[in-house]
C-alpha cells in the first residue's frame, strides 16, 4: 500500500490531458479537412452553346465520316487555376474524338471548349444522358473529374444537340 503522504505530494492532473489539447486537434482537423476540400476541382457544366455536323476528310478530300461540333462552357469553381487537358463522356451510343485543349481556367472563371462527337447510333444517342469527364491538372497533381451540371439546370440534353445539328 503507499503511504498517504506520497499520495499527497503526486500531482493529481498529471495523466489528465488539459482542456486545450482536444481544442488545438480540432482546430487542426478542421483546417486540413478545409485545405483537403480545397485540393478537389469542381467544375461546372452549362448548357452546350452550338452544335454544328462536319465531315470527316483525308488528304484528298474523301469522305471518312461526320462528327459533329459541339461548344460548351465550363466553370472552374475551385479556389485555384487549372488546366483542361482531356474531355470525354460515359456513353454508350456517342463518343468525344476530339477537344480544343489544353485550356487554362483561372479560378471562377469560365472557358468554352469545342468537342468533337462521334455517335455509333443516332436514335439511340439522341435520349443518352451521359456527363462530361474532364482531365484536370494543377499545381498539385491532375485528375478525372465530372463536370457537375450547373445548378437549376436539367441534365445535359445531348439529343437537343443532335437534333440541331443534323443527327
Amino acid at each position: 500500500m503507499i503511504p498517504s503522504e506520497v499520495l499527497d505530494r503526486l500531482n493529481p492532473s498529471a495523466a489528465a490531458v488539459s482542456a486545450r489539447w482536444p481544442v488545438v486537434i480540432g482546430i487542426a482537423l478542421t483546417l486540413l479537412l478545409a485545405f483537403g476540400w480545397g485540393l478537389i476541382p469542381r467544375i461546372t457544366h452549362h448548357e452546350p452553346d452550338t452544335a454544328s455536323a462536319r465531315l470527316v476528310t483525308d488528304e484528298l478530300g474523301r469522305v471518312h465520316g461526320r462528327v459533329d461540333a459541339m461548344t460548351h462552357t465550363f466553370t472552374n469553381e475551385a479556389l485555384y487555376p487549372i488546366t483542361l487537358t482531356g474531355a470525354g463522356v460515359r456513353a454508350e451510343h456517342f463518343s468525344v474524338v476530339g477537344a480544343a485543349l489544353p485550356k487554362v481556367v483561372p479560378a471562377g472563371g469560365s472557358v468554352e471548349v469545342e468537342l468533337l462527337v462521334e455517335y455509333t447510333s443516332c436514335l439511340e444517342a439522341a435520349e443518352e444522358t451521359a456527363p462530361v469527364i474532364l482531365d484536370v491538372s494543377a499545381w498539385w497533381g491532375s485528375a478525372r473529374v465530372a463536370a457537375s451540371v450547373e445548378e437549376d439546370a436539367a441534365p445535359v440534353r445531348w439529343h437537343e444537340m443532335f437534333r440541331e445539328s443534323g443527327c
